[in-house]
This record gives structure tokens, C-alpha cells and sequence, in this order.
């Protein structure tokens, strides 16, 4: 018997509803490429006809549903806009006011606690034990 290589075809064609670990959820043709390390390619159909090709390791994948390719482009995520947020949600001189309101105010609290340098006296008639 000669050694011979067998190289494997990729599966064309294979539509399936990819589950992700924290509830995120993906659909579109999908192959496990050798070459990629062991992570699953999903090619997400957009609305304009093209693709968009998704990596996913397998340890994120909760489950794998093979459907038709109808259904997955139904359940195919719309295009994912990305946000840039440029400015700050707190600026700093917010950051800064708020810290030093939180410094006087912890000093104020300071303050009343130190300002009562021993308890009241007891008056001697009175006993906080019980006699009999």
C-alpha cells in the first residue's frame, strides 16, 4: 500500500444557524477550514447579495442548526454598524468636580465622627444591668 494524501473537499453549500455562548446568534453557509486553526467559517448573506465572512472559535459555539438556505438568510444578523465614541461619557473636569464633592463631603463625615471625644457621662442612678 502506497501512502497517499487525502485532501478534503470543503462542505459547499451548507447553511446553518450558528448559536454563540452569550446569547449572540449568526446564520449563513458554513465551513470548518483546516486552515483557520480549528474555527468555523460562517459566510453571512447581506441584503445586498454579497457576503460577509465570520470566524468563530469552537469553543464559542453553543450549538450548530442545519438548515435550508432560506432559513438561514431569515435568520441572518443585518449589517452591524460599528459606533465610535470620541468623547468621553464623563468629561474630565465632571470627573474631577464630582471627586472633590466626594473628598469634602468624606471630610465633613470625618469630622462628625471626631468631633465626640467621649461618650456622654452615665448618671449614677441609672444601671444598665439588671438587679434583683
Amino acid at each position: 500500500m502506497e501512502n497517499e494524501t487525502q485532501v478534503m473537499q470543503p462542505i459547499t453549500d451548507q447553511w446553518a444557524i450558528v448559536e454563540l455562548m452569550g446569547h449572540g446568534q449568526t446564520a449563513g453557509r458554513v465551513e470548518k477550514p483546516s486552515e483557520w486553526g480549528g474555527l468555523m467559517r460562517v459566510d453571512v448573506p447581506d441584503e445586498d447579495g454579497s457576503y460577509r465572512t465570520e470566524f468563530y472559535s469552537m469553543s464559542a459555539i453553543y450549538s450548530v442548526k442545519f438548515v435550508s438556505e432560506e432559513i438561514a438568510r431569515a435568520y441572518a444578523p443585518t449589517k452591524r454598524e460599528i459606533t465610535a465614541y470620541d468623547s468621553p461619557i464623563v468629561t474630565r473636569e465632571e470627573h474631577q468636580e464630582m471627586v472633590r464633592q466626594l473628598m469634602n463631603r468624606m471630610d465633613e463625615l470625618k469630622r462628625r465622627l471626631t468631633t465626640v471625644d467621649r461618650l456622654p457621662e452615665v448618671d449614677e442612678g441609672v444601671s444598665f444591668h439588671s438587679e434583683e
